[in-house]
C-alpha cells in the first residue's frame, strides 16, 4: 500500500469488509445468463482482492444487465469511490442500490450528501440509517458523521479570515499532488506527485502512477514549473515527501519496499548542493507497523512522528522522539491523549518556534474527513498541550484537508486539498492568514567571524539578568544561522562568543512572527555577529 492511499482518509475500509455478510438479501438478477454469473463471481473476487480499476471495469459491464441489481450498483461504487478519477461517479451508483434495498447504500449516500454540503439532509437519512436492522455501521460511528454535519454546517456558517489559492498548473497537475514541505525561507518547496513521467512509470491497482518527489524554486515571489527531483530521492517503487528542517539540509521520505506493501522512513542529507542516498530511521521510528509521516523540530533533536503501532489511542497516533547525549535516539513517547483519539491522527508539522504543531485527524472535532488542526506544547517535561483547534473554513473543508505547513512569520501556510476548481485530484493551495498564527516570536540572524564567513557557534539564551536560562541554540556549521523561540514582550540576554547581547521588549513588526536583531547593535556587542538578516 503505498504513501498517499494510506494517509488519504479510508473510510470504505469498514464496509468493503463487511459488504458480504451484511449485505440483505436483494432481488434475484434478472436476465442473468450463466457468463454474466461467472462475470459476477470474477469482480467479487477482484473486489475482495482491493483491485478496483480491474473489479470497476467488469461491474460496468453488469450493472445495466439488471438494473434491480443493487448488490452489483453498491459495489461499483465502492470502486469508484476508490479511484480519484471516477469518484464523482459513485453517486449515482449508491442512490440506484439504495433504491434497490442495500441498506450499506443508503450510508453511503448519506456521506456523498456531505460532501455535496446538502448537511440537513444527510442528517435526515443518517437518523433513518439507524432504524435499520443488520446494518454495518454502529451507532456511535452514525452519530460521530451527525456530529461533523453540525460542526461542518456551524463552521461554514462563520468562514474565517483567510485567502486561499491555487498554486496552479506550475505546481499542480491532473494527477495527486500532495505533502508540500517548505524551507523556512518560503523559496524552496518540494511535494509529492502521482503525475505521468514517474520514475519506472508504474501504475497501483486504483491505477494512478507511482509517487515521485518533486521540487519548485520561488524567485520574486513567483514559482518555477515544477520538476522531478530524480535519483537518489526517486526510485522505481513509491518515494514521497514527508518532512524537512527549516534550511532544507536535510529531508525525511517515505519510501516502499520492493514488494511494495510495506514502507518506512528514510532520512536525506543535502551536500554541496547534492542529495545524498537515503538512510533508513531508526528503528524507534520504523516498526513492523506503519509510520507515513514525520516531521523534524528546528534544531534537528527531536521527530515527531505518525504511527498504528500498539498501545496508542487508536487508529494513528502522534509519537516523539528526542536525541539522547550519546548521539543515540530515545524510546518513542506517545503526544497523548490531547492530541491523540481513537481515530486517526497524522501528517504533523513543527514550526520552527518549536513549539506549535499542526497536524490533521479525522478523529477531533472534523467537519469531514481529515481537518487541520492546531496546537502548543505549554509544559515539554510533562508532555502538556493545549487542546487542538480546529483552523477552521475555508481551510477545512468536508474533504481531505492535510499535510499543512507554516511559514516562519506564521502568515503563510501550505497543504494539500481536493475540492472544486481544483486542477485534478488533491492539489496543493497556498494560505495567506492576515495575522500570524503563532504565539511566540522567532529571532534569527546568522554568526560570522571577522571576514564575515558563516561559522558554527552555541548561543545562549538568559532572561535579562542573565541568571536564568532560557534556552541553548546553535548556528548552522555550514551556514552560521540560527533561530530562536521567544515569547513577545520579554527582554532577554543573547550570548554568542562569550559576548552578551541583551534584547529588550521584543515585539514583531506588524503582523509579522520574525524579529530583526539590529545589525549595527549585534557589531558593537558582539565582534564575532557580523550581521542578522531575516
Amino acid at each position: 500500500m503505498s504513501h498517499s492511499s494510506d494517509k488519504m482518509m479510508n473510510r470504505y475500509a469498514l464496509l468493503t469488509l463487511c459488504s458480504f455478510s451484511f449485505m440483505p438479501a436483494m432481488n434475484a438478477q434478472k436476465g442473468y445468463t450463466r457468463t454474466h454469473s461467472k462475470m459476477l463471481d470474477e469482480a467479487k473476487t477482484l473486489f475482495e482482492a482491493q483491485q478496483w480499476s480491474d473489479a470497476a471495469r467488469v461491474y460496468r459491464k453488469l450493472v445495466d444487465v439488471d438494473t434491480t441489481f443493487g448488490e452489483v450498483a453498491y459495489e461499483l461504487g465502492i470502486c469508484f469511490n476508490h479511484m480519484p478519477a471516477q469518484r464523482e461517479m459513485a453517486a449515482a451508483q449508491f442512490e440506484r442500490a439504495a433504491r434497490n434495498g442495500s441498506i450499506e447504500a443508503k450510508y453511503e449516500v448519506a456521506i456523498m450528501r456531505h460532501r455535496q454540503q446538502r448537511f440537513d439532509e444527510e442528517v435526515a437519512l443518517l437518523t433513518a440509517y439507524k432504524q435499520e436492522n443488520g446494518r454495518a455501521v454502529a451507532d456511535a460511528e452514525v452519530d460521530r458523521r451527525i456530529g461533523m454535519a453540525n460542526t461542518a454546517k456551524q463552521l461554514i456558517a462563520f468562514p474565517a479570515e483567510m485567502n486561499i489559492r491555487n498554486m496552479g498548473t506550475l505546481i499542480n497537475s491532473k494527477d495527486h499532488d500532495y505533502c508540500p514541505i517548505i524551507t523556512a525561507d518560503g523559496n524552496t518547496m518540494y511535494f509529492t506527485s502521482r503525475r505521468e513521467g514517474s520514475t519506472g512509470s508504474m501504475r497501483d491497482p486504483s491505477g494512478q502512477y507511482f509517487e515521485d518527489i518533486y521540487m519548485a524554486k520561488r524567485v520574486d515571489e513567483i514559482w518555477s514549473n515544477a520538476t522531478n527531483v530524480g535519483a537518489p530521492l526517486n526510485t522505481f517503487v513509491q518515494d514521497a515527501t514527508v518532512g524537512l528542517n527549516p534550511d532544507g539540509s536535510s529531508m525525511i521520505i517515505y519510501r516502499t519496499a520492493q514488494n511494495l506493501t510495506s514502507g518506512d522512513l528514510y532520512e536525506c542529507n543535502r551536500h554541496l548542493g547534492l542529495w545524498q542516498p537515503p538512510v533508513k530511521m531508526t528503528e524507534r521510528i520504523n516498526s513492523e507497523f506503519h509510520e507515513p509521516s514525520a516531521t523534524i523540530s528546528p534544531d534537528g533533536s527531536e521527530i515527531y512522528f505518525t504511527s498504528d503501532r500498539d498501545g496508542g489511542f487508536g487508529g494513528r497516533d502522534l509519537y516523539r522522539i528526542r536525541k539522547l547525549p550519546n548521539d543515540q535516539w530515545s524510546l518513542p513517547l506517545n503526544l497523548g491523549p490531547t492530541i491523540n483519539t481513537p481515530y486517526d491522527e497524522d501528517a504533523p508539522f513543527m514550526h520552527s518556534d518549536g513549539t506549535t504543531l499542526f497536524f490533521s485527524s479525522n478523529g477531533h472535532g472534523t467537519m469531514g474527513g481529515y481537518d487541520i488542526f492546531k496546537s502548543t506544547l505549554v509544559d515539554y517535561d510533562m508532555n502538556g498541550w493545549t487542546p487542538p483547534e480546529n483552523m477552521g473554513y475555508p481551510l477545512n473543508t468536508v474533504n481531505d484537508d492535510i499535510y499543512f505547513c507554516l511559514s516562519e512569520d506564521g502568515q503563510t501556510g501550505y497543504f494539500s486539498s481536493e475540492r472544486a476548481g481544483g486542477v485534478g485530484g488533491q492539489d496543493i493551495y497556498q494560505i495567506t492568514f492576515p495575522a500570524s498564527q503563532l504565539e511566540y516570536l522567532v529571532v534569527r540572524g546568522v554568526v560570522t567571524d571577522a571576514s564575515e564567513e558563516p561559522i558554527q557557534a552555541r548561543i545562549l539564551l538568559t532572561d535579562q539578568t542573565g541568571e536564568e536560562l532560557v534556552g541553548v541554540y546553535n548556528a548552522n556549521a555550514r551556514t552560521g544561522r540560527y533561530l530562536m523561540v521567544v515569547q513577545p514582550n520579554e527582554s532577554y540576554t543573547m550570548t554568542v562568543g562569550g559576548q552578551p547581547l541583551t534584547l529588550f521588549s521584543l515585539r514583531p513588526t506588524g503582523a509579522s512572527n520574525v524579529i530583526e536583531v539590529d545589525p549595527k547593535l549585534l557589531a558593537v556587542t558582539c565582534e564575532r555577529v557580523k550581521k542578522a538578516v531575516l
